[in-house]
């Protein structure tokens, strides 16, 4: 039976297709995701501003649906409004659906602390200025942001980069940056997070995908902690936390 453990609710910024895809080749059986989506078409500030205006809807519809955890995607809206909005976003989605929450930079942020994290890189697909403003965000919560690049990848071309060219582009990136703590790669509409356990064989840092922080946060919250391989060490560690 479909989400006969706990429902995940997710509130995309735009189509749903690689997040439910890599979602179910790592998440536990009878863990559902229950998704909608804002309809945004670039990455503009208006159409940022659109979908932001959906959100306490979209939450309350999901708390409506019995989802046990709610889910914001998007990190580029998150980060334009400014340190804290992290935080306005979550309580208003936790209001609207009356369940637990958090939102794709409060993740990351979590996630890389949770892996000892503190001099960061980053391999995005975004345009120069929305990488700039990930990298700046972060910083002010205190993470050194070592490298910070970007593929400047068209909105709806996203999904097409092909996991090969994102392991060779974040290989370039961890190259480049030298000593790091952790590769931060944002984003749900890339595949990143398929190329996680290759580069951290490869290079032994842990890399935090935007998809597998979020669910990090998720599972952690709801107390999944099956084992999870072959996915990097931020999955593997909800087993080990258990153990």
């Amino acid at each position: 039976m479909f989400g006969w453990r706990k429902r995940i609710g997710y509130i995309g910024p735009t189509v749903m297709e690689v997040v439910p895809y890599e979602f179910y080749r790592f998440a536990p059986d009878g863990i559902g995701l229950v998704g909608v989506t804002c309809n945004i078409d670039d990455w503009s500030q208006s159409h940022f501003d659109q979908a932001l205006a959906q959100v306490t809807t979209a939450a309350a519809y999901l708390g409506s649906r019995g989802v046990d955890f709610v889910l914001h995607g998007g990190g580029p809206l998150v980060v334009a409004r400014g340190k804290g909005y992290e935080e306005i976003i979550v309580k208003d989605i936790e209001a609207a659906a009356k369940v637990p929450a958090s939102t794709g930079v409060r993740a990351a942020m979590e996630a890389l602390r949770h892996v000892g994290a503190q001099r960061v890189a980053i391999a995005s697909p975004y345009p120069e200025r929305h990488n700039s403003a990930m990298a700046g965000y972060l910083a002010t919560f205190g993470f050194e942001i070592v490298r910070a690049e970007g593929m400047d990848v068209p909105f709806k071309a996203l999904q097409g980069v092909k996991p090969v060219d994102i392991k060779s582009f974040a290989s370039d990136v961890l190259a480049r940056a030298g000593n790091c703590d952790a590769l931060y790669l944002p984003c749900p509409q890339w595949q990143a997070a398929q190329v996680v356990d290759a580069l951290e064989r490869e290079y032994g840092v842990p890399a935090i995908a935007y998809t597998h922080a979020s669910f990090f946060v998720a599972f952690k919250a709801l107390g999944i902690t099956d084992t999870i391989c072959g996915h990097g060490r931020l999955l593997a560690s909800l087993a080990e936390m258990a153990a």
